[in-house]
């Protein structure tokens, strides 16, 4: 290592460039201030107090590094924390404090997350204020945009082959003797089908635990009903699943991110390139004299859905 190594520490001195930019990062903290957004962590730091822990980091000065991080930089969890270390800017706001990301991670899912609107009404209406905005008019336009999960990972809504089971366990049913369940036009359940196996396994006196299997092996028609009952039960299992996942309005979701729904992008459609889902949020933003005033993300394909809800946030 002849060339290539360092021989003498670093002793940074802020220049007049880095006075400027202290000057700028001074005004976005008064601004912070002055929208009271800081009643709201308040709060919330009032209700974590009653946890016993050590003490942490600064909860008003991990907003200021968050907001302006994520404006300036488009940064992720990791590369705010990098910038803690290494960006003399961030450093002057943590006042030299160095949190890691799952800091960060944990401060926005407790304290940004669950007020989210509320903390984006406080600034907005802020900015309107101060600079005497009039906002009569508004435009609503959106795009979608990939998350970041694999796009081969999809999973459809099993709505037909939920459909197709239940024709099945209905049949096997009435094999067993349960005649009522089987005329019931509504999807069986998991939780009916099991105590349903569970009374069948009770009045036939089948030991679940000592099965007969192999080749040669003769089964009565109890314990063959009993296992084709629990593989059903299995897959019942499964569908029901990935409809709660899925929820009623939409019919994919990703395993790797199960809030993303299997859309088409633009980039797709008008390269003609691919035909492939990927997985992608529906990002709605409504805009007024050049300003974001509402937003929304969504999981629907189409726009026709997430006007009502853009509309009643805002």
């Amino acid at each position: 290592m002849e060339y290539f190594t360092t021989k003498k520490p670093i002793f940074l001195v802020p220049s007049d460039k880095c006075n400027e930019e202290f000057e700028k990062i001074d005004k976005f903290l008064s601004f912070l201030e002055e929208t009271g957004v800081w009643k709201i962590i308040k709060n919330v730091k009032l209700k974590r107090n009653m946890c016993k822990g050590r003490k942490g980091y600064d909860p008003y000065k991990l907003f200021a590094v968050i907001i302006y991080c994520f404006a300036k930089f488009k940064a992720s969890l990791r590369d705010i924390e990098d910038k803690c270390i290494f960006d003399i800017r961030v450093l002057y706001i943590m006042e030299s404090n160095i949190p890691d990301h799952s800091t960060f991670g944990n401060f926005i899912n407790d304290y940004i997350v669950p007020y989210q609107y509320e903390i984006f009404t406080i600034i907005v209406k802020h900015i309107i204020k101060k600079f005497n905005l009039i906002i009569e008019d508004a435009y609503i336009d959106g795009s979608k945009f990939e998350a970041n999960a694999n796009k081969y990972k999809f999973v459809w809504k099993p709505t037909k082959f939920h459909q197709k089971l239940d024709i099945k366990i209905k049949s096997l049913l009435r094999k067993m003797g349960y005649i009522d369940e089987a005329n019931n036009k509504d999807l069986i359940k998991t939780d009916k089908f099991n105590s349903i196996l569970k009374d069948y396994i009770y009045k036939n006196n089948i030991d679940i635990y000592n099965l007969p299997s192999g080749k040669g092996v003769r089964t009565t028609k109890e314990i063959k009903n009993y296992k084709l009952a629990y593989q059903y039960l299995i897959k019942l299992l499964e569908y029901e699943e990935k409809e709660r996942i899925c929820g009623e309005n939409r019919n994919s979701y990703f395993k790797t991110d199960k809030d993303a729904t299997a859309m088409m992008l633009k980039e797709d459609y008008y390269s003609k390139l691919s035909h492939d889902f990927h997985a992608a949020y529906n990002v709605q933003v409504l805009v007024s004299n050049l300003l974001i005033v509402m937003y929304g993300v969504y999981q629907d394909r189409a726009d026709y859905y997430t006007f009502t809800p853009l509309y009643d946030n805002y």
